[in-house]
Order: structure tokens, then sequence, then C-alpha cells
């Protein structure tokens, strides 16, 4: 019997080539849409020629997915090319009445918020400093930033069709949120249904290293990557990770909790099991403890202060930034030879750092017997919000996209 995948032929399981190629025909479909969504988004309005030029695309592929969008109302004519000579041809923007996506990305100290065209196209965004009392007070400060970025984009709140949060931690299908270590009192709180109820639209709350991914993966270093994995160090640590162009999220939501990864750190520590033990190490937490530990100092420092100083050449800082890039290694070798990816991609507000790559390909590099490509994000602490924004927009195409296919039958 013939699945998604394999096939089962004299009693054992293989892979069904003929299924493996129509979900590479599949997936190459999805790219190309993506990238004449993205180019109409940018341009708004524009004609075939010029997607044919931007996208690299053939004249029948952009002739056929520019009659697919039409069809979905996902853009619409706005008139014709004026001033040149020949035949006038058509100009294509979006339709603003397919409506618009936020995004909302839960960081551990601040939140961030974007509002984003059906194209993924940033229109307004919002950064605030994370209520410290945590709970609803951070739902309260979500639903204030959402109203924020619609009025400095000025769309009215109705037009909104798709919310989209990314959070650390694990999140249920019902969006229930466990694990949100770095983020006060959120554990247990069904984010999706609170803010489904204020904006009666679509919400869906997902892990924010992977909002992250899909941002690098549409608007980043890793645009048009098929495997890859972003690793995000900050107060804690996370990756995102993509398969063959697909998003990984595991039986249970909790791919890419490389936090918990058995590689360094102490077992006797409860803090450390409860979090990971590479966070105890490499997170903010952890380096301010080594920091302190080798400077026999007890005086309050940040983080940023100590790659400071470790610019300036204090030993102390300096060896401290040796110790986070050289783990930071082996986190990527770990990926590396478990997932292969053909890039990985560092980014959050540590690993963004630029001390740290090349301290990081020195020892990726040291621990397995073939290259790791590694570069640091070019989206800086922007990829989660951009992600969500983006992610929120896809879910608005494919939704209509479904509609227009249950009209037909």
């Amino acid at each position: 019997m013939v699945g998604s995948w394999f096939i089962w032929w004299g009693g054992e399981r293989v892979i069904d080539p003929m299924t493996s190629v129509r979900d590479r025909h599949d997936l190459v479909r999805k790219i190309n849409q993506q990238r004449v969504m993205k180019i109409i988004s940018e341009q708004n309005p524009i004609g075939i020629p010029q997607l044919i030029k931007f996208s690299g695309l053939s004249r029948p592929t952009v002739d056929l997915i520019v009659e697919l969008f039409l069809e979905n109302e996902l853009i619409r004519e706005s008139g014709f090319t004026q001033g040149r000579p020949g035949r006038r041809a058509a100009l294509y923007e979006l339709d603003p009445n397919t409506g618009f996506g936020v995004g909302v990305d839960l960081g551990g100290s601040k939140i961030a918020c974007a509002i984003a065209d059906v194209g993924g196209k940033i229109l307004a965004d919002a950064y605030e400093p994370i209520n410290p009392q945590g709970g609803s007070l951070i739902i309260a400060q979500i639903i204030e930033l959402i109203k924020s970025v619609a009025q400095k984009a000025g769309i009215p709140s109705e037009k909104i069709r798709q919310i989209s949060i990314g959070t650390p931690g694990i999140i249920s299908k019902d969006g229930k949120l466990s694990l949100g270590a770095n983020i006060g009192n959120l554990d247990g709180m069904h984010l999706a249904s609170i803010l489904k109820k204020l904006f009666d639209v679509e919400v869906d709350v997902e892990n924010d290293l992977n909002l992250a991914a899909v941002g690098e993966y549409l608007h980043g270093a890793a645009k048009e990557v098929l495997n890859f994995a972003l690793v995000q160090l900050g107060t804690g640590i996370g990756a995102g990770i993509f398969i063959d162009g697909q998003l990984v999220r595991g039986s249970r939501g909790a791919a890419g909790e490389i936090s918990f990864l058995p590689l360094f750190g102490n077992l006797e520590d409860p803090w450390a099991i409860e979090n990971g033990l590479v966070e105890s190490v490499v997170g903010t937490k952890g380096i301010i403890k080594r920091y302190e530990s080798l400077a026999k100092s007890k005086e309050s420092i940040t983080v940023k202060e100590i790659f400071a100083l470790a610019k300036t050449g204090d030993e102390t800082a300096v060896a401290v930034v040796q110790e986070v890039g050289k783990y930071l290694g082996y986190v990527c070798a770990s990926l590396k030879a478990v997932a292969d990816p053909e890039l990985i991609i560092i980014g959050g507000g540590i690993g963004s750092n630029p001390m740290l790559l090349p301290i990081v390909e020195e020892w990726a590099n040291k621990l397995l017997p073939f290259e790791i490509k590694i570069q640091s994000t070019n989206l800086d602490v922007k990829a989660g919000v951009i992600g969500a924004a983006a992610y929120a927009a896809e879910k608005i195409r494919t939704r209509m996209m479904l509609e227009t296919t249950e009209r037909k039958k």
C-alpha cells in the first residue's frame, strides 16, 4: 500500500521514489510562489516582464503563478504600463481586501510586534521591554502592541486576519505553553484562545526559534536554502531547523530544544537540569556566573559589558568569550552530525556578536571530519518578529487558496 513517503515491498518498508519526486515538485512550486509573492509585495505594482526578470523564472511559470494568485484574490490588476512603446502590459498589486498578518515575538527581555501585508512585507513594527511581572500583564502588553502597530501602519484592527506568536518553550496543539522558563508566569496559559476571543481572528502560537528560522528562510541568510539550522543565543539558547524546505517540529513540538543537549554543564545543579545544561553554561546567567567566578568579583555586570571588556583585551572577559564560542562550536557540530544542515546561522542578542563567529567556526570544524558552513544572521534580533509576521501572511494565503478550492467543489 502506498503512503505519503513509503511503500511496503516484500515485508519491508522502502521509499516510494514517485512520491518523493512529487513532494520535491510540490516544494519547488511552493518556493516559486513565495518568490513571486515577495516580489509583488516589494514592488507593488509590477508587470509580468519585471516579475520574470526579478524572479529568474520562465514566462509560463510566472503566468501560472499570477493566474493562481488572481483566482484566489490575493492580487488584482491595478492598471497598465505607461510611456513605453509597444503593447501595454497589465500591472498587478496585492489585493488589500486579503487583510494583514501580525507577528509577535516574545523574548526573555523584550516583546517585538510587526504587521505585514499578505506578501510578508513588514509595514510597521514596535519593540518594548517585557513586563517583568509576567502573566496576564504580558498578554495585556501584547494586545496594546498589536493595536499600536496597526495604527502606525494606518490599518484598521478589523483588517487583521491572522496573528502568529513566537515564544520560547514547547507549545501544544491547542496553544498551551510549557517550558517557557525565560518568560514569567506564562506556563499553562492558552495564548491562542485568549487573543482569538479578543481580536476575533485566527491565532496560532509557535516556538520562537521556529518562526525566526522562517524569517531567515524567507528574508535572511538562509533565503531558499532547503537544509539549515538557526541557533539563537540570548537569555537562553535554542534552534530552528529546516529539512528539505520544511520546518521540523518533532512529535511534540520540542525539536530544536538544544539547551537540553547533555554536552557540558553541572549535573548536580538543579537549575541547570530544569533549564538545560547547555543554557546553564552559555546563556546569560551562565556567562555572568563564569565571569564572576574567574574575576573573583561580586560586582554586578551584564553580558554586553563582558563582551565590551573582551574587545579591549581584558583577559578574564576574553577567556569567557572564548569559552562561549567553543561551546557554541560543540552545539553546531552536534547539529551537523545529526541533521546535516547545509548552513548553520548564529543569531540572538549574544550569538550575533561578531566576536563569536570565528571561534565557533574553529571549534565546530575541529570536531568533525567535514566542513561546517556557519555564518551570522543578517536580520540581527529581528528574525523572530519578521518570521512571525511572514508566517501569519503565509497562513492567510494558504487559507484563501483552500477557500477557493472549497467553493469550486
